[in-house]
């Protein structure tokens, strides 16, 4: 093997990993924003981006804030986020994070 095929296949290995952790990184936030959307709730991809570097658990809140949804509750992501950040160390599931923000929007405390 000569250094110019070497150099060549270094290459193309470095924009072949590039390629993979980009389109991983779109799905991890496609997915989430997807969901949102099909259950009928409001989220923008920035706000997902957002949550991913502020390091909330995408997923967990998500799939909280779409349960909400589903049960008619009248509350943004935003919300359902702040609610997880300030009790990250008790949230183990969805369903605690869910009905953690049902008994602030029945007390009418906001966190």
């Amino acid at each position: 093997m000569d250094a110019k095929s070497f150099i060549y296949g270094l290459v193309a290995g470095l924009l072949l990993a590039f390629i993979l952790y980009m389109l991983s990184t779109f799905f991890s936030i496609f997915r989430p924003w997807l969901q949102v959307m099909l259950s009928g709730g409001k989220a923008s991809v920035f706000q997902i981006l957002g949550m991913r570097m502020r390091g909330s658990n995408v997923r967990l809140v998500t799939e909280a804030y779409v349960m909400l949804v589903q049960r008619g509750q009248k509350v943004s992501l935003s919300e359902v986020e702040s609610q997880y950040i300030a009790r990250k160390n008790v949230i183990v599931e969805s369903q605690d994070l869910m009905q953690i923000v049902e008994q602030n929007l029945g007390s009418g405390t906001p966190g």
